[in-house]
């Protein structure tokens, strides 16, 4: 069941189900709704409450900003420590997929004091080379021009590994069709938001706050050489590596995603 969230300008609306001793923060990533982890949240709801937002802008009106302002992921890290605030929640661990990662990264950094651990699913720790920054203002530059439900046509399925999208042509359709009232506008306040990210590699060897990592062998939107050399500063058991599978674990290897956050919580 969806519920409502009042951040000023509207209502965002998240999922809570699920009871238990810790809680999970599940982040969505950029082009998704919180529906990518309806098979996560089916299952570790039977052992854990598990919260999942939409963040600002997604079904509901992005976070206003004076003309001058640079969007940053910080305007959605205050947004969700004041939104779990609400819920009476003083601890809990961040599960972020991709842009969700970044997400998750800089709510850890600068609210350590909350997050008793990180999990990062097709994400990386990297702020965007030049290259990327190139490729995020076209991406930008293509929105503004053809709108949401044209750029998820043309890119959701390159997400995906190549078996899979073969398989499964309805459900890489769900996802676009989850996505496809995000405004323009939001969506590019994400990917501005990831353009000006700034790297955050040290919060794999801090000792305080476990992190997991969970890797694409097919992801093309995070090189694999960039997450194994991420998952070196890693203990083992906190990396899991799914062969064959692209940036969207969430539904291409559920299984897998599920058991990998399941035994992160239980350590």
């Amino acid at each position: 069941m969806q519920n409502f969230y009042n951040y000023g300008v509207d209502k965002l609306s998240y999922t809570d189900e699920g009871k238990g001793p810790d809680t999970l923060l599940l982040l969505h990533g950029f082009g998704e709704d919180n529906q990518i982890w309806k098979n996560q949240v089916i299952f570790l709801s039977k052992y854990f409450r598990v919260i999942a937002p939409n963040l600002p802008g997604v079904h509901c009106k992005p976070i206003p900003l004076h003309h001058s302002q640079a969007p940053t992921l910080n305007l959605y890290v205050e947004l969700l420590h004041e939104f779990m605030h609400y819920l009476k929640i003083d601890s809990y661990c961040v599960i972020g997929h991709s842009m969700g990662g970044y997400i998750g990264l800089e709510l850890t950094d600068i609210y350590f004091n909350h997050v008793t651990g990180l999990g990062l699913i097709h994400s990386t720790t990297y702020a965007d080379k030049e290259a990327k920054k190139i490729s995020r203002l076209k991406v930008a530059e293509f929105i503004q021009e053809f709108g949401t439900l044209k750029y998820l046509e043309t890119a959701t399925a390159n997400l995906f590994a190549t078996n899979f999208k073969k398989m499964h042509p309805e459900i890489i359709q769900d996802v676009i069709d989850a996505a496809s009232d995000i405004s323009s506008e939001a969506m590019i306040q994400f990917v501005m938001a990831m353009k000006n990210r700034k790297e955050r590699t040290p919060v794999l060897i801090q000792k305080i706050i476990p992190v997991l990592m969970v890797v694409g062998e097919e992801d093309i939107a995070v090189p694999l050489e960039d997450s194994l050399a991420q998952t070196k500063l890693l203990s083992e058991q906190y990396v899991t590596l799914l062969h064959g599978v692209g940036h969207m674990g969430m539904l291409e290897d559920s299984g897998a995603v599920n058991q990998a956050i399941y035994n992160f919580l239980k350590k």
